[in-house]
């Protein structure tokens, strides 16, 4: 993860002068938080596609976190009730419960990593985005001159 943060930055900084990128400062809030930059430059359903699915990893992600930690701390208080019982059947059932108390936390320390693979992925769809089709926005509102009139026209990115 170290590695990833200084690569992606310099990425960034690299293709924030490009041609790709029409409006540097897109990419700038899309590196902040995903989608925002999609809302700058227009693209308000991609803005709102990044935006809504960072969130929710971001949530999960928080949520398991917190499960991990209670976890954490079930599985050291079975540790301790086992290192320090007396007879031997509460040692056995203390161990069992260690055990199942120790996948339980393993099992959430699996999703938490790819939780935030999932953030980390999201970000770099984000960016990606931003910086390969930043520009290519339509104008909301146009203006269509016809022999017989005119057509007032509006449109939508996605």
């Amino acid at each position: 993860m170290r590695k990833i943060v200084p690569v992606t930055v310099i990425l960034v900084l690299l293709f924030t002068s490009s041609s790709y990128a029409a409006e540097g400062k897109a990419v700038l809030y899309s590196a902040l938080f995903p989608g925002w930059g999609q809302f700058r430059v227009g693209h308000y359903g991609r803005g709102a596609l990044f935006l809504g699915t960072e969130i929710v990893a971001l949530t999960s992600l928080i949520i398991a976190d917190i499960q991990y930690d209670r976890a954490v701390e079930q599985y050291r208080r079975e540790r301790g009730y086992y290192l320090t019982s007396t007879y031997i059947g509460d040692a056995e059932e203390h161990y069992l419960n260690m055990q199942e108390k120790w996948n339980s936390a393993e099992d959430l320390h699996v999703y938490r990593n790819v939780l935030a693979g999932a953030a980390a992925g999201i970000w770099a769809a984000s960016m990606i985005d931003i910086i390969m089709n930043g520009g290519d926005r339509e104008p909301p509102l146009s203006l269509e001159i016809k022999g017989n009139g005119f057509f007032v026209t509006r449109t939508f990115s996605f």
